[in-house]
Order: structure tokens, then sequence, then C-alpha cells
């Protein structure tokens, strides 16, 4: 029996010093959850380990103002149900008297880099006489209104539909002597935009909204096409463009996918944080499976099918009226962000770099709120922290909840 004591001491020793640890552990956790719940006035804040463990869940079922970490909930589902290599698409149409029209499909990255394309594709297809150009609409409703959007000159404000170019923005320079430039080297300063530059300040470079008025959108997409196909040889005899829904007399001729996947459109969406580009988004997942044309009643639909069937959590733990999170009027609990973030970890490479975190921030007024990953040397510990109060303490839980989970 002598020579069996020392190994029975010695697992004796373990096991007390590995409940010692765990004791600590859950000392150190009670500390953060107290710490957490004196700064949580009006939010919620989970954390999961590596394995998906809840270690904290403070109003985890109750609804708040995502402000823009809703973004994760648009890139996520755009990623799942219209797939990481799903491509924008620009359909161009010829008819009897050499006529182009071109369709849109609320194709987001639809910018001067990609129109260049277009057109050395369309000459090398032999197009090189226009005789006018046609602009189709139809994919979308007309004329949709995100709520919780401002109408101003701000470029994240710019408005949503089936045919967009530049964002619905121009990019302008006036030199010191007052002449007024493209501020992009592959944009061609057209009629409109010349127009425009009075908004512009000597010496300065602004990005100007064309949003405000509707009508000076998809003029500014009919002259961008028309100057860079001219750029590009071919001959356009009218060059103010018409729209219209085309019917079964015009023939498809080519159909354009756009340089950017989805991992690259939802990286650049978390990124910079563009509104415009979650909209384009949310409207298209919905018609893509509900049919088109897209509606934001469609977005809302398929967004809350998705909650409902793939994470199994009750719709009542989602509004969303629009993608982007510019609405006071969505609604989302926390558990819906951390299912997400839980079910997609791959979406951690996309989300900015703070520290030793992946986030995306959310911020209206009274509304600061981050989601997204811890990273430590087991993985990555998915995390929400949505505060729906003045006091903003969004930095300082955070930094407990690294600590907590690096140990540092």
């Amino acid at each position: 029996m002598f020579k069996f004591f020392p190994i029975k001491l010695i697992i004796s020793t373990i096991v007390i010093t590995a409940l010692h640890q765990a004791d600590a552990h859950a000392d150190k956790l009670e500390v953060l959850k107290e710490k957490i719940s004196r700064l949580v006035t009006n939010g919620s804040v989970i954390l999961h380990n590596e394995n998906g463990k809840r270690l904290i869940s403070l109003n985890a079922d109750k609804l708040f103002i995502p402000a823009s970490t809703i973004k994760i909930v648009t890139s996520t589902i755009a990623l799942d149900l219209l797939g990481k290599d799903y491509r924008f698409k620009t359909e161009f149409y010829q008819n009897d008297n050499r006529s182009l029209a071109v369709k849109g499909w609320g194709d987001p990255y639809l910018i001067s880099e990609e129109i260049q394309r277009i057109a050395k594709e369309l000459k090398n297809k032999g197009i090189d006489t226009i005789k006018n150009l046609i602009l189709d609409q139809s994919s979308f409703e007309p004329l949709i209104t995100i709520p919780g959007a401002s109408k101003t000159l701000n470029p994240y404000d710019a408005a949503n539909g089936a045919l967009i170019t530049n964002f619905n923005t121009l990019n302008l320079r006036k030199g010191t002597e007052g002449t007024l430039y493209s501020a992009e080297a592959v944009t061609p300063l057209t009629p409109l935009a010349i127009t425009k530059g009075h908004l512009v300040q000597i010496g300065k470079t602004q990005r100007i909204n064309l949003s405000l008025n509707r009508n000076d959108c998809i003029t500014y997409a009919g002259e961008l096409f028309c100057a860079i196909f001219k750029d590009n040889g071919i001959t356009i005899h009218n060059e103010k463009s018409t729209t219209t829904t085309l019917d079964s007399s015009w023939k498809l001729i080519y159909t354009h996918y756009n340089s950017h996947s989805m991992v690259d459109i939802t990286k650049g969406l978390l990124k910079y944080s563009n509104n415009f580009i979650a909209n384009q988004l949310f409207l298209t997942i919905g018609a893509e499976k509900q049919g088109y044309p897209a509606t934001l009643q469609k977005g809302k639909g398929v967004f809350e099918d998705f909650i409902r069937t793939r994470l199994k959590i009750n719709t009542e733990q989602l509004t969303m009226l629009e993608g982007s999170g510019l609405s006071r009027d969505n609604k989302v609990t926390a558990n819906v962000l951390i299912g997400l973030l839980e079910n997609r970890k791959d979406i951690a490479e996309l989300l900015p770099e703070k520290r030793n975190a992946l986030v995306k921030s959310g911020t209206l007024t009274g509304v600061s709120n981050y989601a997204g990953y811890i990273k430590t040397n087991q993985g990555l510990c998915p995390f929400v922290i949505m505060l729906n109060q003045n006091s903003n303490y969004r930095d300082k839980i955070l930094d407990l909840l690294e600590q907590y989970c690096t140990g540092k």
C-alpha cells in the first residue's frame, strides 16, 4: 500500500489545486458581472467563451436599438443566403435601331472602374455606335425611402435604388485658380457635375451626395455611362439618356458581374459602416428570396424568417425595418447578435480591429454599442455590448471583458 500513497497524494493535490483555480475563476467572473451591472442602467451584455459557453448574460432577451451593430445581421445573412461568391449583375440590351439599354439590379459597387470594364467588354463585342441610351430601374420599387435616413448632402445618406453609380455621389476638386476637376482619375467630369461645382470651395475636394433630387441620380448614371463609353471609342448619337421598363423587343447582349465578391462587399461594409451598401444588400436579399422588384418589406420578411428558422430564435427578438441601423425603430436582442456571431465566426476577419478585439460599433444619440470577438490564445470569445443610455461606458465594459478573457 505504501508505494501507491505518493500517486494518491499527487492526484489529490492536483484535484485540490484545480478546485481552487475554478473557485478563483468563478470569483473573478462574479466580480466582473458586478462591475458591469453597475455600468449598465439600460442595456445588455453577453459574453461567451471560445467554446460557446455563456459566461455573462445581462438582459439577453430585452429589445434595444442596435444602431450600426445591425450591420452584423445584414452581413452574416447576406453571406449565408446569397453566398460568399455572389456578385451583383448589370444587364445590357440592344434593340433593332442600335439603342443600348442598361438594366440595373442593385449593384452597390457600380463605380467608374466597373463601367470602364463594361465599356471595354461592349467594344470587344462589336458595339461601336449607340443611337440612344436607355436606363431600366424596374428591379427595385421606385423612390425607396430608408427609415431614419436624413435628407442631407452627406454621402452616408445616399439614396438606394436599382441603378446607382458611384454611390450616387460626385467627387469634385476645385483648383486654386477656380477650375473644377473630377477628383478621381477614372471618373470623367460630366455636365451634371459641372452644375454642382459651386458647392465646392476653391482649393478644396468635396464629395457631394446627389440624393436630394432623385432625377439627378439617374441623370448622372446616364452621363457617366456616356462619358466612359465615349472615352473607350464608342460613339453615342444622343447623349441624353431616358428611362423605361424593357419589353421583349430588347435582346440581352451582355451581363456584367461585378469584380467585388460578397466577401469584399461585406468587408467594406463593416469596415466603413456604409449605410447605402447595407441597405442595397437588405433590399437585394429580400428580392432574391421573395421575387423582384425589391422592397423594404420583402427584406424585413426574409431577415425575420432567417432568425426564426436558422437561429431558432423567436422573431419577437428582432424588428428590422432596414439594414444599416439608421432607424431608431430597429430593435434587436443581444441574443440575436450573439447567435449570429457564434453561427458565422468567419465574419471575424471582416471586422475592424480594436486592441485585442474585432469590433463593430453602433452609435446614435443615447445609443452606444459594440459587438464582435475578443481574441485569446485559445480562439475567439464572442461578445455583445448594447447600451441605450446617456452614459457611454462601452469602452470600459470592453476593457473589463478583454481583461477577463485574456488574463491581462
